[in-house]
């Protein structure tokens, strides 16, 4: 399972709330992928109950094995639980099973960036 966002910023904000300020002391490599084919997505409601609780709850774990064993698709939009959603609804993240059997042809890499989070410019 691949986890992902639609919008840098969340992507790194997902990684941040999740891994800590060690995130920082890393070097990243941001990849811009185009998806060619439309992404089914689901709202919160018809996420597991507790969704964005922390820790979170053994059942969302339990939801993203079962789809990406079902091969249900190779990707899906779910909401964020680190912005409020109704100031933010095109923002989401996305699931992508790379071991569906159409994800090779539906992505495409289209760019490959570093970011580094590191204070000193020379670095």
């Amino acid at each position: 399972m691949i986890y992902a966002s639609n919008i840098t910023s969340l992507n790194f904000l997902e990684l941040l709330s999740i891994k800590g300020a060690p995130v920082a002391d890393e070097h990243w490599i941001l990849v811009q992928l185009q998806i060619k084919t439309q992404i089914p997505h689901l709202d919160g409601s018809e996420l597991p109950q507790a969704w964005k609780n922390r820790p979170y709850p053994k059942a969302t774990q339990y939801f993203g094995t079962e789809w990406a064993q079902k091969f249900i698709s190779p990707f899906l939009k779910i909401p964020s639980c680190r912005i409020p959603l109704i100031n933010y609804p095109q923002e989401h993240n996305l699931l992508i099973n790379p071991i569906h059997p159409d994800f090779r042809k539906l992505v495409a890499v289209k760019a490959a960036h570093p970011v580094d989070f590191a204070l000193n410019p020379n670095h």
